[in-house]
């Protein structure tokens, strides 16, 4: 059985992957992604996290550390997060080159999360992401790559 990530793992890796070789103004984009990515994980712990896992994040904030939603919440909780934060920004005003950023963005780790949680069912979430994507795409003229999300999930 493969072992459980936590949302914190996921983010750590993919956008250290998604930093490398990045600068200027991309790299400035891919940082803010991050940023506001991860706010929104520490934004919906009740919609994703059971009650055990919220105790656990209570106990943590208690001592100030930073980032306790994403280490407790298995990484699948992700994907809820992703489709929350694509609503949102459905309706945030925002310039046409940062929000390609950010479509880009969610486009990549909704891809990377399909490959590292394969083993689970992702795709009714992976759909409702791609929906969004195309979506928010269509009011910024520039789709997010839906085909290739279901490309990677082997069904393009």
């Amino acid at each position: 059985m493969p072992r459980s990530l936590s949302a914190a793992e996921c983010l750590d890796e993919f956008f250290a992957d998604r930093r490398c070789g990045s600068t200027g103004h991309r790299l400035a984009g891919i940082e803010r992604a991050e940023r506001v990515l991860r706010t929104a994980v520490e934004r919906t712990a009740e919609l994703v996290l059971t009650d055990d896992e919220q105790v656990l994040v209570h106990a943590e904030r208690q001592f100030g550390i930073d980032g306790a939603v994403a280490r407790v919440m298995p990484a699948h909780g992700l994907l809820l997060v992703l489709e929350a934060y694509l609503a949102h920004l459905e309706v945030r005003p925002s310039r046409a080159a940062s929000r390609r950023i950010e479509l880009d963005t969610c486009a990549a780790l909704t891809r990377y999360l399909a490959r590292e949680l394969r083993h689970l069912d992702v795709l009714p979430a992976t759909h409702r992401i791609e929906l969004a994507l195309a979506g928010c795409g269509a009011i910024s003229q520039r789709p997010a790559g839906p085909r290739r999300l279901l490309k990677a999930l082997g069904l393009g």
